[in-house]
C-alpha cells in the first residue's frame, strides 16, 4: 500500500494538513472542529485529529499508518462537494486503469473469496462499520468511510466483487489515496482487528 514510502507519505500528509485552515477543513469535510481537535466518523467510529500536530486516534479501532495518512489527506483535501450517489469503478478514476490489477488482487479478490455465497456474513460485516444494504450484485452495501465519502461494496455469488466510489470521491482524495482507502476498507470488512 503506502509501503516503504509511508514515512514520506505521512510527512507529506501532515504538511498538507498543517497548511490548511481548520475552520474551512471542518466545513468542507463534514467534521467538527473545537479546541484544536477535529471530530468526525471513520467507518462509524469516532475519529479525532489534533491540529496542528496531526495526531490521529479512533475510538474502538486501532488505526494503521495508512489510515492515519488517509484521515489527514481527507481533512486537508476535502472539497465540500455533496456526495452524488453516482458510482464509479476504480477503472473510471483518473489513472485507475494503471493500478487496477493490484487493486483487484489486494481488495476485490479477498472480498469475493470471503463473502461469495455468504450474505449473512457480508451484511454483518457491513453493519459493523455503520453500513447499510445496497441493491446491487448479489450482495451490496454502502460503507460510510468519512462524513462525505461513502464506498459501495458489491459481491456476486459467482466469486467476484467490486468497490465503487462516489462520483465526487476524487475531489476529496487522489486516486492513489482512494486505492489505499479501498484496500483498508476491504481489510476492515474481512475482520482485520
Amino acid at each position: 500500500m503506502m509501503g516503504k514510502g509511508s514515512k514520506d507519505a505521512y510527512g507529506l500528509a501532515l504538511e498538507g494538513f498543517r497548511a490548511g485552515d481548520p475552520e474551512l477543513m471542518a466545513m468542507a469535510s463534514g467534521a467538527r472542529y473545537q479546541d484544536g481537535t477535529f471530530s468526525l466518523a471513520y467507518l462509524s467510529h469516532p475519529l479525532r485529529v489534533t491540529f496542528p500536530h496531526g495526531e490521529v486516534s479512533c475510538e474502538g479501532l486501532g488505526l494503521t499508518r495508512n489510515e492515519e495518512v488517509l484521515a489527514l489527506r481527507y481533512l486537508a483535501g476535502a472539497s465540500g462537494l455533496p456526495p452524488r450517489s453516482r458510482w464509479l469503478s476504480f477503472l473510471e478514476l483518473p489513472g485507475g486503469p494503471h493500478h487496477y490489477a493490484p487493486f483487484q488482487k489486494e481488495a476485490l479478490e479477498p472480498l469475493a473469496e470471503a463473502f461469495a455465497g455468504k450474505p449473512a456474513e457480508f451484511y454483518d460485516a457491513v453493519r459493523a462499520f455503520g453500513g447499510s444494504p445496497y441493491d446491487a450484485g448479489d450482495m451490496g452495501g454502502l460503507l460510510p468511510v468519512y462524513p462525505k465519502l461513502t464506498l459501495a461494496v458489491i459481491v456476486w455469488s459467482s466469486g467476484s466483487a467490486a468497490i465503487l466510489f462516489d462520483q465526487v470521491a476524487s475531489t476529496y482524495l487522489d486516486t492513489a489515496s482512494l486505492y489505499v482507502l479501498g484496500i483498508e476498507a476491504a481489510e476492515r470488512l474481512l475482520g482485520r482487528p
